[in-house]
């Protein structure tokens, strides 16, 4: 019987850059294309195996690049498409796969598409957007979108309403023309002739529209017609047959779908390779920001269970929506970062790395609103304040979960991303001050760093095969801040006990574990304890054996 070998992105660890921040070559405070180019032979180095690029599109950037205006042209701040293709040919010669992100759900209103439709209702792309007639000069009805404000924005020269689920400047394409399915499958076409190896599809379980005559739910769930409505899965088997028939690795951000229902999405018959779940981030606490680690815990551990051999999940503690997971998870503590990256190693799927996250990245001290990018949270701030609140408190409550915090510039070295003091004044983004004392450069010499821990985890992980594909079976999660867990293979076992606990812990283990001649493959904290029906664990202390 021939044995089928699993697609390439089963076994791989990814590795997420946000381009804007990775690395300045050019003295101009934004990072390029030819920034990464120079750090390939550090991911090569750190043993990753693909790059996800978060949007680098022509683009107004109101969104950060996801409101696209070109789909295959690259903006200006980050190189040409030459550089891209140079970046591909460069990526490949290391055998570092890269995809891009891929938004087919909406364009930026500065999209040629956008600028026709909107002239003339005969104009022949206004159907490549969803209009409503004007009555009344009200909107078509109340619906409101993630940030509180209205799916609808009048178009004078139509005397039209359109539909945007996100910024104005963000119109939603309409799927059901025809047309616009083709022209998003030439586009993806294209790219694939660029030699690129696959797309992180964003915003992807949106594309399909209930009637606009249905009320919208209250409460927790209020956004629930906006996703994964009955009739996207025409749309998604035509992207799906387009990514199979040009070898494409996908990996979708679908909210709505849920892990009872993701093997329909993800699984032998679904429509993408993986997914990226949005429920296991949950709040605890505004100032400071912190989430509660027993809901992370029991979400992921979820979503492993219900895709166990019948799909597969991508893996992030973080990425650039979200605060950086150490602060969030092990409020700044170096060994908590250690334990962060064993959970996420190990777990069956394929990881994703945010960008500064090996290197045990925080949150930013914000000390001014002018250090603030993100159009939200100076939203939130100017609320804050006008409620009262003192400017110190109003400052700290507006950035604790912004998504500032995750695009930071990267921390090459005590100048963040910039090659000298005089350059970092200027960057897009203020650098983190903790660059001076937890950057890459101070980090590779220090055997005991966060940086070189995920080094050697991952290289564990690329060598072991039952890390990397083994089933996974949860052993107990009776303590709080602990998981314990197996990963399961034809012949071998990892035991996996994780503590997110920052105080000492003792755990039982169940008698069928006991006398398998357990050996410890690595530890966030030494001594490691013998394997015995009690184990004390140090405060943020976890640990693989293997038999």
């Amino acid at each position: 019987m021939t044995k089928i070998n699993p697609p390439w992105w089963q076994s791989a660890i990814g590795y997420q850059i946000y381009p804007r921040s990775f690395q300045d070559t050019n003295h101009d405070g934004i990072g390029d294309l030819q920034g990464i180019i120079k750090r390939l032979p550090y991911l090569k180095w750190l043993g990753i195996d693909f790059i996800w690029l978060n949007p680098i599109y022509t683009s107004p950037n109101v969104d950060n690049g996801y409101d696209i205006a070109d789909f295959q042209n690259i903006a200006s701040e980050y190189g040409t498409l030459s550089d891209f293709k140079t970046l591909i040919a460069a990526a490949h010669k290391q055998d570092i796969r890269v995809i891009m992100d891929l938004v087919v759900n909406h364009t930026s209103n500065q999209h040629a598409w956008f600028k026709a439709a909107k002239t003339s209702r005969n104009n022949p792309y206004h159907d490549f957007y969803i209009w409503q007639p004007n009555h009344n000069h009200q909107p078509p009805n109340n619906w409101t979108n993630f940030t509180g404000d209205s799916v609808w924005t009048y178009n004078q020269a139509t005397d039209e309403w359109y539909f945007h689920l996100f910024a104005p400047e963000q119109p939603d394409l309409n799927w059901e023309n025809p047309s616009v399915q083709t022209e998003i499958i030439n586009m993806i076409t294209w790219w694939s002739e660029q030699n690129i190896d696959g797309f992180r599809l964003d915003a992807l379980s949106h594309l399909k529209k209930v009637s606009f005559e249905t009320p919208q739910p209250t409460g927790e769930h209020q956004f629930d017609i906006f996703a994964n409505n009955l009739g996207i899965e025409k749309f998604l088997k035509r992207l799906h047959d387009t990514f199979q028939s040009l070898h494409l690795m996908t990996v979708g951000e679908a909210g709505g779908v849920h892990a009872d229902t993701a093997r329909n999405w993800t699984g032998p018959q679904g429509f993408i390779d993986m997914i990226f779940e949005l429920e296991h981030q949950s709040r605890q606490s505004e100032v400071p920001p912190r989430a509660d680690i027993n809901h992370l815990l029991s979400s992921l551990t979820t979503w492993e269970k219900q895709l166990n051999s019948q799909g597969w999940l991508g893996i992030y503690l973080e990425n650039h929506d979200q605060p950086r997971s150490l602060t969030v998870y092990g409020e700044n503590n170096p060994v908590a970062a250690k334990s962060l990256a064993t959970l996420l190693l190990t777990l069956r799927g394929t990881p994703f790395i945010y960008q500064g996250e090996e290197l045990g990245m925080t949150n930013m001290p914000f000390t001014s609103p002018d250090q603030i990018d993100d159009l939200p949270t100076y939203h939130d701030f100017q609320r804050f304040k006008s409620a009262g609140i003192a400017t110190d408190l109003a400052l700290k409550k507006a950035t604790s979960w912004s998504r500032d915090n995750a695009r930071n510039p990267m921390q090459w070295t005590k100048f963040g991303f910039s090659d000298n003091a005089e350059d970092s004044k200027k960057t897009w983004l203020v650098t983190n001050p903790n660059t001076t004392k937890r950057n890459y450069q101070e980090d590779r010499e220090n055997p005991d760093s966060i940086l070189n821990y995920y080094r050697r985890l991952i290289h564990l992980r690329r060598d072991d095969d039952t890390l990397k594909s083994g089933d996974f079976k949860l052993i107990t999660m009776e303590k709080t801040n602990i998981l314990v867990f197996t990963r399961n293979s034809t012949d071998s076992q990892r035991l996996i006990v994780i503590n997110l606990s920052d105080a000492p812990q003792t755990i039982s283990l169940p008698e069928q574990l006991l006398n398998k001649g357990w050996q410890p493959l690595i530890a966030t904290i030494n001594p490691i304890p013998e394997i015995s029906q009690s184990i004390h664990l140090q405060p943020f202390q976890s640990i693989i054996w293997y038999n």
